[in-house]
């Protein structure tokens, strides 16, 4: 289980980086954030379709998905100054909180199996 968080999270932090040069791509004109990109995305979803072969697709994917958008829309926030509200602050949140309610295993579940 350790090692699908791994995994996850090397996944999340590549699709982070691949997000975040492309605003430094310049709509792909800027050759090196450009093949940042490229490979950020590439790397982020070789890890992924890993996690889903042993794993169950819609948590992993929601897990991915989630985790890289909360990480993404706070530092859009800090570092290329995007707007915040209370909505968007909340939206945040209850994604955080999807995320964690995924992770919780449930009471119907045999002892040792695996949330991820």
């Amino acid at each position: 289980m350790k090692s699908a968080y791994t995994w996850l999270s090397i996944a999340i932090a590549f699709e982070v980086i691949g997000a975040t040069f492309m605003k430094y791509s310049n709509g792909f004109t800027q050759w090196g954030p450009s093949l940042i990109v490229i490979l950020s995305y590439a790397i982020a979803i070789l890890f992924y379709i890993i996690l889903t072969k042993d794993h169950e697709l819609g948590i992993i994917n929601a897990l991915w998905s989630g985790g890289g958008t909360v990480i993404i829309a706070v530092s859009g926030t800090v570092l290329f100054q995007e707007s915040t509200s209370v909505s968007k602050s909340l939206a945040i949140f209850l994604i955080v909180i999807g995320i964690v309610g995924l992770n919780t295993k449930s009471r119907n579940r045999e002892k040792g199996e695996e949330t991820i």
